[in-house]
């Protein structure tokens, strides 16, 4: 058997807003934009892709889970230099809450998206 991770779902407050910060800011592709019911106006299935195509983050507004947004996601991403990563994406206006720091598993960062979702950032490999 052959398992993966198709798509993660983080819990923003503005789809349209958390697709410009994924896409326009971070780099990644929009794959997939529908409406979720009948009002075109209304929520909106929105799904964006790392370059790498590794998984689908799906931008997802939870009326019953509004608490959700601006916490910790347990989304971790990696690269191959978080240092490098830390400058560029900074330099794109990327929020860090912490900046690179080698601990003993690793480099670490974490990052913020506009709603203060945190995210962390790791070295691949390690």
């Amino acid at each position: 058997m052959n398992l993966g991770v198709r798509s993660v779902s983080l819990y923003v407050s503005d789809q349209e807003h958390a697709k410009r910060f994924w896409t326009e800011t971070m780099g990644f592709e929009l794959v997939r934009e529908m409406p979720l019911g009948d009002d075109p106006n209304g929520p909106r299935w929105i799904e964006v892709a790392p370059p790498d195509r590794s998984v689908l983050l799906v931008l997802y507004t939870p009326p019953e889970h509004a608490d959700r947004v601006g916490t910790f996601s347990n989304v971790i991403f990696h690269c191959d230099d978080v240092e490098a990563a830390f400058r560029e994406l900074t330099a794109r206006g990327v929020e860090f809450a912490e900046p690179p720091t080698r601990q003993f598993w690793g480099w670490w960062s974490v990052f913020r998206d506009p709603d203060g979702n945190l995210y962390g950032l790791g070295k691949r490999g390690e």
